[in-house]
């Protein structure tokens, strides 16, 4: 019997990219079906929510993807990667029944032939290590340079300064604390018990409190061994922000941490969910950041933590 999976992404204005990343995650599943037995063999459908792009995303992705089932959800403009995601994963659990899995996509993520390969290892080492399975991130590397590890997992390190340590490929999978859903499988019996991302997440960080929400209910987030995918890091360095910050009049400083894209709201609500010892000193220190960020600098190179804390 097939493996079928539910594969979710949604897109803006990202047509070379979302092409891309299609091509190459058909691309996987031939390898990985071309060298395993039929009953193994994966089915893909796709799930994609297209927020009002302008740029042909949806005629594009109907080509690409005519020899697979493809839904595609309409936005309003206004999902943002949050809201996207959770449109498009909405849809698919209207026949949750039918899926093994759900494989959570970026889509400027390029897939490496190995994809499938590892995230079904690491599934495997899950079960069979800790007894039950869990979520699946494949490991990111730069899209010029393999050396370069761009996405993977965090483990925590410090509670009075909320410190994390990313790690790198191993000799076997690793479990961590949080990982992003750049390339993310998630098993239906997660799913079942955990759902999908809060409903209260715009833009970022839905994925790291997916994991929050997963180890709360008992299961395990875990990162491939091997790197499986290209991706570009495109977030702002630690510090850089701040720095920019300083830089802008108070008014472009409050549309700047007003916007969905880099909204203090859902960093906020992520602390106030999951770390609410935290939460005062955060909300605080992101007021500071917004009417006083040289202070909020300071402020933070004192206490030597991360200055986006």
């Amino acid at each position: 019997m097939a493996v079928n999976i539910a594969t979710i992404l949604t897109c803006y204005n990202r047509i070379e990219k979302t092409k891309r990343c299609l091509e190459s995650l058909f691309m996987a599943e031939n390898a990985y079906n071309s060298a395993c037995d039929t009953e193994k063999k994966i089915v893909l459908s796709i799930f994609l929510t297209d927020d009002a792009c302008n740029d042909g995303t949806s005629d594009m992705v109907r080509e690409v993807c005519k020899n697979h089932e493809l839904h595609i959800i309409n936005g309003n403009g206004k999902c943002y990667w949050a809201g996207g995601m959770r449109l498009a994963w909405s849809e698919a659990l209207k026949e949750k029944d039918r899926w093994n899995f759900y494989l959570l996509l970026n889509d400027d993520i390029k897939m490496k032939s190995n994809v499938f390969e590892e995230l079904f290892y690491t599934h495997n080492y899950s079960v069979s290590t800790l007894g039950k399975p869990g979520i699946y991130s494949g490991i990111t590397c730069d899209i010029d340079n393999d050396k370069i590890i761009t996405y993977s997992g965090d483990v925590f390190e410090s509670n009075a300064k909320a410190k994390w340590r990313r790690l790198g490929p191993s000799e076997k999978p690793q479990i961590v604390h949080q990982t992003n859903a750049n390339i993310l499988l998630i098993a239906k019996e997660v799913v079942d018990n955990v759902g999908i991302f809060h409903q209260g997440y715009i833009h970022g960080c839905a994925d790291y409190d997916y994991c929050m929400s997963v180890a709360k209910q008992g299961f395990t987030t875990l990162i491939t061994a091997r790197v499986c995918g290209e991706c570009e890091y495109d977030h702002i360095e630690d510090g850089l922000e701040t720095k920019r910050l300083m830089q802008m009049p108070l008014k472009e400083r409050m549309a700047y941490v007003y916007a969905p894209t880099h909204s203090d709201k859902d960093y906020l609500l992520f602390v106030k969910r999951n770390i609410p010892r935290k939460y005062l000193i955060s909300w605080t220190l992101r007021k500071i950041r917004m009417f006083a960020p040289h202070l909020y600098y300071q402020i933070c190179k004192a206490r030597k933590i991360d200055t986006y804390t």
